[in-house]
């Protein structure tokens, strides 16, 4: 009876969830970085440094939003950056719906902002996609890329 009890092998082979904390807290860095455009900035969660649950949240969902007002730098006006923070918030808000989110950052660059998200499974039904991003690209011109990434090799560079 002892040894079912505390035995070693009595969860073996079972897939458990991610570990507590499941959201690694908050650690934001700001940093300017050299792009083929030049210059660009990222602002990065650092608290995913080293973060033990990406297997639980394998799939990598990144977003391009478009500028329409600009700088002589390519980089988003004020009232532009106004407008892109509300569309990250609609953006974050509809993918909670159906998942679990993990806001890695963003990279600010020439005439563009890239969004990265991590979520655990993709459950986007095509209709309602569709209609959210109609919805966006209304105000500005959006692509969205969704790739498995669960070793999260893609923001390896972003959050070291």
């Amino acid at each position: 009876m002892l040894k079912y009890l505390f035995g070693r092998n009595k969860n073996q082979g079972k897939n458990f969830g991610p570990a507590e904390p499941i959201y690694p807290g908050e650690n934001f860095l700001v940093r300017q970085i050299e792009t083929q455009e030049g210059i660009g900035f990222v602002i990065v969660n650092q608290a995913y440094d080293n973060y033990p649950n990406k297997k639980h949240f394998p799939w990598c969902a990144q977003f391009l939003l478009e500028f329409k007002d600009k700088n002589e730098n390519g980089h988003p006006t004020d009232q532009e950056a106004e407008v892109l923070n509300k569309l990250e918030d609609k953006i974050e808000n509809f993918l909670k719906v159906k998942h679990k989110v993990h806001f890695i950052g963003r990279v600010t660059r020439k005439d563009f902002r890239d969004l990265i998200f991590y979520i655990d499974q993709p459950r986007l039904d095509q209709d309602e996609t569709k209609s959210f991003f109609d919805q966006i690209n209304a105000i500005r011109g959006v692509n969205f890329n969704l790739d498995k990434d669960p070793e999260w090799k893609f923001v390896s560079g972003l959050i070291k």
